[in-house]
């Protein structure tokens, strides 16, 4: 069955005419929404009215040539007061739309309209004059927050994920993200789904490029990551964060670089060692020995305890991976895979028995290497921790790399 939200082909308007749709059947919201745009003298709910694509008191055809210079959404009473709605998902903010709106308003009759711009970006210049503006993922957050007592808002909100993650999928250039990271709850109920997935590692990214501590790391938080999130096929998404000492590389696989992955058992988080890393990996590993390698991954297993115990079922690994490729641009093919449990390599409280022969099968792999080898330090979080389930999930995954530094730290010594 159609949502009752998606009742146009454009983007702008069906983000619009779900918010219409929410003001309009929970009216108890709209005092509350236009106080929190910054409207003080709002007229007694019962005289509100409000209109999608209309002039306020006019009735125009949305299929009308008119329908340019209309507001996306309007609430107004009859004695002359309204608000005019512009919304923005994929096109960019022009004065020039915003002013039309406002001199169409003064034509009938009401002198002194309130202007609200909600868009993907930050307004910026003379639209930023002209209008109270917001994001839409501050519209989200504001009708998240009241979910817990209001359906229509519950709807709004679950609407603008599906759209968003809808979007994404297909392909639609949106300018930045509607909704905010509120934890990945995937379970028996929610399963994990590729749109989902692939919106949620945007959002996590976006959440994780602005962590102060991690640009202290290393972290480059003016670039982007893959250009397209594939994983359509698989069971998995990933994107990767870059490092600042990578600025000048051609290829991102010439240096150590954080990974984020939301897979169907698990999600992680990892400082991964391409094989092509520059800097004598190989070397250092050679000149430092089983002895000072088994040491490193001491530091870090000590390092992940409080995240550990912070986050049930949550599992610190190091791994190395050998792949080749058919083609420049099919899937990899896995020829070898060693995943080994920090645990194994000290006596520690948990349940996992220690066995450092494991390590010393990784050091080998790479200091001996013939072969396309990749390693990884990699902090899995299980989904049924309440903490990933939410928007603290951030300080998991940013305390895991912190955690991390010491491999970091060795790859990029001179």
């Amino acid at each position: 069955m159609r949502n009752v939200f998606d009742q146009y082909d454009q983007p702008e308007n069906r983000l619009t005419h779900a918010l219409a749709c929410t003001l309009a059947e929970d009216r108890q919201q709209i005092r509350p929404f236009l106080r929190w745009l910054g409207i003080s003298e709002i007229p007694p709910l019962k005289d509100l009215r409000v209109l999608q694509q209309q002039v306020p008191g006019e009735i125009v055809s949305a299929d009308d040539d008119e329908v340019r210079g209309l507001p996306d959404l309007c609430v107004f009473t009859d004695e002359g007061w309204c608000v005019l709605f512009e919304s923005k998902v994929q096109a960019k903010v022009t004065a020039g739309q915003l002013r039309r709106h406002l001199r169409t308003a003064q034509r009938h009759g009401y002198e002194k309209p309130f202007l609200v711009l909600i868009s993907v970006e930050n307004a910026t210049g003379v639209a930023s004059t002209l209008a109270a503006t917001r994001r839409w993922r501050e519209v989200y957050a504001w009708f998240r927050s009241r979910s817990g007592k209001s359906e229509w808002a519950t709807r709004l909100t679950e609407f603008m994920e599906t759209f968003e993650s809808r979007m994404l999928a297909t392909g639609y250039d949106i300018r930045g993200t509607i909704t905010m990271f509120d934890g990945l709850k995937f379970d028996h109920d929610n399963p994990y789904t590729y749109r989902e997935g692939k919106r949620l590692i945007r959002l996590l990214g976006d959440q994780l490029r602005a962590r102060k501590e991690l640009h202290r790391l290393g972290l480059d938080p003016a670039r982007g990551g893959r250009s397209a999130i594939t994983g359509r096929r698989s069971d998995m998404v990933w994107d990767y964060l870059p490092l600042k000492v990578a600025s000048g590389s051609s290829q991102f696989t010439h240096y150590p670089h954080l990974t984020i992955a939301i897979k169907r058992p698990h999600a992680s988080a990892a400082v991964t060692v391409p094989n092509g890393v520059k800097g004598g990996f190989k070397s250092k590993l050679r000149r430092v020995g089983y002895d000072g390698f088994l040491d490193l991954l001491l530091t870090i297993e000590q390092n992940l305890r409080p995240i550990i115990r912070r986050s049930k079922d949550s599992q610190p690994v190091v791994y190395a991976t050998q792949r080749h490729y058919r083609t420049q641009s099919s899937d990899a093919v896995t020829d070898a895979r060693l995943d080994v449990d920090l645990r194994t390599l000290a006596q520690t409280k948990s349940r996992v028995k220690q066995q450092p022969q494991w390590c010393r099968a990784i050091y080998e792999i790479l200091a001996n290497k013939r072969s396309n080898i990749q390693l990884g330090i990699e902090m899995r979080f299980s989904y049924k921790c309440p903490i990933v389930r939410s928007s603290e999930a951030v300080d998991l995954f940013s305390g895991a790399w912190i955690g991390m530094k010491p491999m970091l730290d060795f790859v990029l010594k001179k």
